[in-house]
C-alpha cells in the first residue's frame, strides 16, 4: 500500500509511513501523471451546507430566541440541527419556553455532527460549564476543524474550551469570524452569525487551524 501511495505522491507516502511507524520508501523513478480529475475531487462534494448536521448545546435557561432563530436559519439552508443537553425530554428557555431535546451528552458525540452552536443564556451556560462532556464536545469539534458558533454567554463557554488562537467577539467587535469560529454579541446579531456559520459549514472543514494538534481531545 505504501508503494502505491508512493507512486501517487512521495511526500504523502512518507507521512503515511511515519504514522505507521514504518520506514519511508525511496522516491520512485516515476510518479503519477500529474493530472487532476474534477470527478475525483472532494471539492465537488463538500462545498455545500445541505445535509450537514449541527449540534446545539443548551440547558435550562437558554436564550430560546437565539436557539430558534439559528435552527430556522439552518433549516432554510438545508441543514439538520439537534439540541443536545444533559437530560432528555425538554429544557426550559429563559422565558419559560419548552424546547425539545433530541439527544443527551451520553447518547451523542461531536463526531456525529459537522458543526456546533452554543446559544446564550446565563443559567444554561453556567450549567454547561459544569459539564465536562460539554467542554469535551466543543474541544473535539475544534480539533477536527469543524465550524463552531456561539452567541452572548455562549462565547464565555468557548473560552473554557481549547479554542485559544481564534479571535472571539468582544472588545467592540459585535461579530467575529476567525478560523471557522463565528461569535456574536446580542440576539440581533444571530442572523449575521448564522449566515457566516452556514458559509463555513458549507466548506466542510476549517483546515487553517494551526493549534489543533495540541487540543486534548
Amino acid at each position: 500500500m505504501l508503494d502505491r501511495f508512493n507512486h501517487v505522491d512521495h511526500e504523502l507516502a512518507k507521512m503515511v509511513a511515519m504514522g505507521l511507524g514504518m520506514k519511508a520508501p525511496e522516491a520512485p523513478a516515476t510518479e503519477n501523471h500529474g493530472r487532476k480529475s474534477e470527478f475525483l475531487s472532494q471539492q465537488n462534494t463538500t462545498m455545500t451546507p445541505k445535509g450537514r448536521k449541527v449540534a446545539i448545546l443548551a440547558m435550562d435557561g437558554v436564550e430560546a430566541d437565539q436557539l430558534i432563530a439559528m435552527k430556522q436559519a439552518l433549516q432554510e439552508a438545508g441543514i439538520i440541527s439537534e439540541v443536545i443537553s444533559k437530560y432528555g425530554g425538554e429544557i426550559k428557555g429563559a422565558k419559560g419556553q419548552a424546547i425539545p431535546v433530541d439527544k443527551t451528552f451520553l447518547t451523542s458525540a461531536s463526531v456525529m455532527f459537522d458543526a456546533v452552536y452554543v446559544p446564550g443564556g446565563t443559567q444554561s451556560i453556567n450549567a454547561l460549564k459544569a459539564e465536562g462532556d460539554a467542554i469535551h464536545f466543543v474541544d473535539e469539534a475544534y480539533k477536527h476543524c469543524k465550524a463552531i458558533a456561539a452567541t452572548d454567554e455562549g462565547i464565555e463557554f468557548l473560552k473554557l474550551s481549547a479554542i485559544n488562537s481564534a479571535n472571539l467577539a468582544g472588545n467592540g467587535h459585535r461579530v467575529q469570524q476567525d478560523q471557522g469560529v463565528i461569535t456574536g454579541q446580542g440576539t440581533a446579531e444571530v442572523e449575521q452569525v448564522s449566515q457566516a456559520f452556514i458559509e463555513v459549514i458549507g466548506q466542510h472543514r476549517a483546515w487553517m487551524r494551526t493549534d489543533k494538534a495540541i487540543v486534548p481531545a
